[in-house]
């Protein structure tokens, strides 16, 4: 039996402590599907949003607390969070009117912003949820709205939610469960009291039974379901494919096609593929890149295999120390950015080598110190650092790359010759029986360039700009026995491995060493992405970098190939002929033009202190006193009825579109996010003419008034003109038809 300390302690309020757990397990299911989102909410908000579910849960579990002090308590631990992980300073400012005293609060309540939105909306969220779980009623209909919320957006998105499905039914079940067991202790108290006496005859069959179905469950096997929801029926009807993120699969109607990712075998390329949007990695980057994985030199005329040189490259153990280059390649003019990448692994899968931009110069750490560099060489010819175990890849690894800094114009003064070099052969190798319109192509293309540099450019933009991006290329035109020719002259459509391979073999027939590369192109950043889709940049008139830091996403989709070419002083410099993508490279730095002092100017006025608008917001009234509603209705007239209100509107107005040119930039990109919502997306290679290209192929009514919105947009964007009110209006009226059109 349990003494009566132990009961005092364990059992009083136990239905209020067992639910506000439940509850702020429950909440958090929603956190982490904001975390599955890209971009939806920064880290940072995910991190202030957690601890305030973390700390009002744990004010529950104080005993014998009245309601109001309870509140109180859970309002001060949400400020403290963030006074302590905003690094907050106190501001003193000498307050003697309410001016003063509005400034006062803006300059110390304002560094709290704009997580502690997020967060007290989280704590008022659980303070409602706490209200509806007293309710069996409620509790049915938070379970009912939660699973149907889940379960569409599951399958009407890329990402897997049913783990939060299943986490909702549990803690909706197990608190109709406390809710059962709170009306037994007041109906039948007797019986109750035996409960808490000899808690073990409750808790141990109620354990054994939960214990028992979570273990059937874990080693049930998987089976395929009997129905198909309505969404992926829907699309797998019309051909398309329905990509489901975290599953390893793309759901398509029955085909022979593939999906995209890191290939093993390259020896036979071709045929079509399904995007499989499956994260692969993420990696912390100082900058942008592709992320390289191996290269191959032999092509046999449909793919591309290990030379014989290649098998037997010798290869060194790695320390901390940078790895060795290989002698016979000249770098002495080539210039270098350092980057450093951290990358965490996002699957089980096992790869042949690790990934990073191109070139690794050192590799820092494994598994943060765990097991440094075991079962990893390097290979100084390939630049490749190679994995030879079969299980335990990496699950985590830091690097140091150096980018190569592109100076064209000593590029184009190279003019080595690589014809009587026999060490050279394999980079030069192409098929004895590779057709003469393949190597005539490629003089033709070349024909006005007068350096190796310039014959590499011609033939990369020739490449990306007559020959569209596909991942289903229409197969059945080709006849041709060899992979370039029949993409060059038959098919002529395809994707990365077509352009790579034609690239390279394009090039080597004029003479350039040049090797094939597969890896990974980018990924995404959701930081960037999200800015650009919602035009919050483009609105202030600023550009966004996108070759910036910051961690990418890098999915199975990202999965890539591309070529690079050797040039003497510099060493292997890549190139990417992909239709639709973009090498980020490095190029030096230009000097900026002179300013001229002596020329006048218009003198800046500097609007005095007292004349900006604080950035003051209703809710920070209850810290400058008691609290009460009176005294925060009185400061918000106040406020509304001061200047501050018409200069904080004004400055607002600002920031929106100051021209048509803006305005009309600002309504397509409307158009855009709107248009995403009804199906009609843009895809990642995607120029906006080439995707309002395809929606007007699919829905034929719009494209009159797509080319229109198109057409000003891009004159408004790129153009030095200046769009006239009528443009505006132009734009405005197609928009309005477009929208009706897309519902």
């Amino acid at each position: 039996m349990l003494s009566s300390f132990w009961k005092r302690i364990v059992f009083t309020d136990w239905e209020e402590r067992i639910s506000a757990l439940l509850t702020g397990i429950y909440l958090y299911q929603f956190i982490i599907w904001i975390m599955k989102e890209d971009g939806l909410w920064l880290p940072e908000t995910v991190v202030f949003a957690t601890g305030t579910l973390s700390l009002v849960a744990v004010t529950y579990l104080i005993p014998h607390l009245r309601h109001i002090w309870r509140v109180l308590i859970q309002f001060g631990l949400v400020i403290a969070l963030h006074v302590i992980g905003m690094g907050y300073h106190f501001v003193a400012v000498q307050v003697t009117t309410w001016k003063g005293a509005l400034r006062w609060i803006a300059l110390n309540a304002g560094q709290l912003e704009p997580y502690i939105w997020f967060s007290l909306g989280a704590w008022l969220t659980y303070l409602f949820a706490m209200w509806s779980v007293k309710s069996r009623l409620r509790i049915f209909v938070l379970i009912a709205v939660s699973i149907l919320f889940f379960a569409i957006r599951d399958s009407f998105s890329t990402i897997f939610l049913w783990p939060q499905v299943a986490m909702v039914i549990f803690c909706g079940f197990s608190l109709l469960m406390v809710r059962h067991f709170a009306k037994l202790k007041k109906r039948a108290p007797v019986i109750w009291e035996t409960i808490t006496d000899y808690p073990s005859s409750l808790l141990l069959p109620v354990g054994l039974i939960v214990g028992v179905i979570t273990l059937v469950g874990l080693l049930a096997p998987t089976v395929e379901p009997v129905l198909t929801d309505p969404y992926t029926a829907y699309k797998v009807s019309r051909g398309e494919s329905v990509p489901l993120l975290g599953k390893g699969v793309s759901v398509t109607a029955s085909t022979a096609d593939t999906s995209s990712g890191y290939s093993r075998d390259d020896s036979r390329l071709g045929g079509g593929f399904q995007f499989d949007y499956t994260p692969v990695m993420t990696v912390e980057t100082s900058k942008r890149s592709y992320f390289r994985g191996e290269t191959r030199a032999q092509y046999n005329g449909k793919g591309w295999e290990l030379s014989s040189n290649e098998k037997k490259l010798p290869m060194n153990r790695v320390n901390l120390n940078p790895l060795p280059l290989d002698p016979r390649f000249d770098l002495s003019l080539l210039k270098t950015q350092e980057v450093t990448q951290t990358v965490v692994m996002q699957r089980e899968d096992v790869f042949p080598v690790l990934f990073g931009g191109y070139a690794i110069q050192r590799l820092v750490e494994v598994n943060q110190g765990e097991n440094p560099f075991q079962r990893i060489l390097w290979s100084p010819r390939q630049s490749e650092l190679r994995f030879t175990g079969r299980t335990n890849y990496p699950k985590e690894y830091a690097i140091i790359t150096q980018e190569p800094i592109l100076d064209v114009a000593q590029l184009r003064e190279v003019k080595s010759d690589f014809t009587n070099k026999p060490e050279w052969a394999e980079y030069l190798q192409i098929p004895a029986d590779l057709p003469e319109r393949v190597k005539q192509l490629a003089i033709d293309i070349t024909k006005s360039a007068t350096n190796p540099y310039d014959k590499a450019k011609l033939i990369e933009a020739y490449l990306s700009e007559h020959y569209p991006y596909t991942n289903t290329p229409d197969e059945s035109k080709g006849k041709s026995k060899d992979f370039v020719d029949r993409f060059l002259f038959e098919i002529k459509q395809g994707y990365c491995d077509y352009y790579s391979t034609s690239m390279a073999v394009l090039t080597r027939s004029i003479g350039l060493p040049t090797r094939w590369v597969k890896g990974y192109s980018s990924g995404t950043s959701p930081e960037s992405d999200q800015m650009r889709e919602l035009g919050i940049l483009s609105q202030l008139g600023e550009d966004i970098d996108a070759d910036a830091a910051g961690t990418y996403t890098v999915r199975n989709s990202d999965a890539h190939s591309w070529v690079e070419v050797y040039f003497e002083g510099f060493g292997w410099i890549p190139f990417e002929p992909t239709s639709g993508f973009a090498l980020p490279n490095v190029f030096p730095e230009e000097t900026p033009p002179p300013v001229d002092l002596s020329t006048e100017s218009d003198p800046v006025t500097v609007p005095e202190e007292t004349e900006q608008a604080p950035s003051f917001t209703w809710l920070w009234l209850t810290l400058g006193g008691t609290g009460a509603a009176l005294v925060i209705a009185a400061g918000a007239v106040f406020f509304l009825r001061s200047n501050y209100w018409r200069t904080w509107r004004m400055h607002r107005k600002q920031l929106k579109a100051v021209n048509f040119n803006q305005k009309i930039i600002v309504e397509f990109e409307k158009l855009l996010r709107m248009s995403r919502r009804k199906g009609y997306t843009r895809l990642e290679h995607e120029t906006m003419r080439e995707a309002t290209a395809r929606w007007s192929s699919q829905s034929k009514w719009m494209k009159k008034d797509l080319e229109t919105v198109l057409e000003l947009f891009e004159r408004a964007k790129y153009s030095q003109s200046v769009s006239t009110e009528t443009d505006y209006q132009t734009v405005s009226q197609s928009i309005t038809k477009l929208k009706e059109q897309m519902k």
